[in-house]
């Protein structure tokens, strides 16, 4: 990185920690004057696909434990995690998805309170909030069709910055969404089950 890149980063940092500002929005306002960094809009704009690196689990497989081994077989590495993702193949071979959202909100008795609003208003079916370590992360009851998929994706981009906008936006280009189950790529923590939101 150059002197100007790397000020813009530390800068970034600061910001995160003092206004809860995502890395990359921190980073990104801070651009307007600084044009020898406009390379940092590529790396703000880095996509790492998931495709090709999936495994699939039947649906006894899932509810029988398959998750569950999956997890303990996973050798957990400094740049990887294993993570679940929303798409499922349906009994008449549509495909649909479980909805899923991160959410940019430091842990806190009020954040778990405004996490678990969004979440109601986003997923109304229910849902199951995880505290990911710095966060949350939650998991829809209902599984959508690919126009509700998308339509839930763009509803929940109005909510940012509770809901992490630099998520929804990968999620959109992936086609699908994705959460960590263990712990890896920069994160010590197994997500734990906090909240059980119920219909209605």
């Amino acid at each position: 990185m150059t002197e100007v890149e790397r000020a813009i980063c530390e800068n970034a940092n600061d910001l995160r920690r003092s206004l809860g500002l995502s890395f990359w929005s921190a980073a990104l306002l801070q651009l307007s004057d600084k044009p020898d960094a406009s390379r940092l809009l590529d790396a703000a704009m880095t996509h790492v696909s998931l495709h090709g690196k999936e495994r699939s689990l039947s649906w006894s497989e899932a509810v029988g434990g398959g998750i569950e081994r999956a997890c303990a077989d996973f050798q957990v590495g400094a740049a990887a995690s294993l993570t679940m993702l929303s798409e499922v193949v349906l009994r008449d071979g549509s495909l649909g998805h479980i909805p899923m959202l991160d959410f940019h909100s430091p842990k806190s008795v009020g954040n778990q309170w405004i996490v678990e609003a969004a979440a109601k208003k986003l997923l109304p079916e229910g849902a199951i909030i995880v505290e990911s370590g710095e966060s949350y992360h939650a998991y829809g009851m209902k599984i959508l069709t690919q126009p509700e998929f998308e339509k839930f994706l763009g509803t929940a981009l109005l909510l940012a910055p509770i809901v992490d906008r630099a998520y929804i936006a990968h999620q959109l280009i992936e086609g699908r969404c994705a959460l960590r189950l263990t712990p890896g790529g920069g994160k010590s923590q197994v997500p734990t089950v906090v909240a059980v939101l119920l219909k209605g």
